[in-house]
């Protein structure tokens, strides 16, 4: 996050919270090489969690990360259509990409362009909430 703007990784601590569609562990893939994805039913599960932690923090903004995010609060479409630009206003919603590994999506010089552009307004909305 310091590319987005922040001074360091414990501002960026400071001023986020991290919540996730799934808290329970979903465990490591078969070949060992990663987690497996929250299962549907999981997410659904604690869908409930998520919102209430929503309520309760009122977010003025949402990075949203990875595929599974971005779909959950915007719906599903393709990356390319997503990150880089921001959605909604109360909280704003900015895209990325997830940054394990294994995504390859980073490799085509458009995506990194699209990255940075998120990275932007990332840093756009940190500023206005900056002490």
């Amino acid at each position: 996050m310091l590319r987005a703007g922040f001074r360091d990784p414990d501002e960026f601590r400071r001023m986020t919270y991290i919540a996730a569609l799934m808290r329970c562990f979903p465990g490591r893939n078969r070949q060992n090489t990663g987690d497996l994805p929250p299962p549907p039913a999981g997410i659904a599960n604690c869908a409930h969690w998520l919102e209430s932690e929503l309520k309760l923090v009122r977010p003025r903004a949402l990075i949203l990360i990875g595929q599974m995010a971005i779909s959950r609060f915007l719906g599903p479409a393709p990356l390319e259509e997503r990150v880089g630009k921001s959605f909604g206003a109360r909280p704003v919603m900015i895209p990325l990409p997830h940054p394990s590994g294994q995504n390859r999506w980073l490799n085509a010089p458009a995506n990194r362009e699209r990255l940075a552009s998120a990275l932007a307004l990332i840093g756009e909305q940190r500023a206005k909430f900056a002490r």
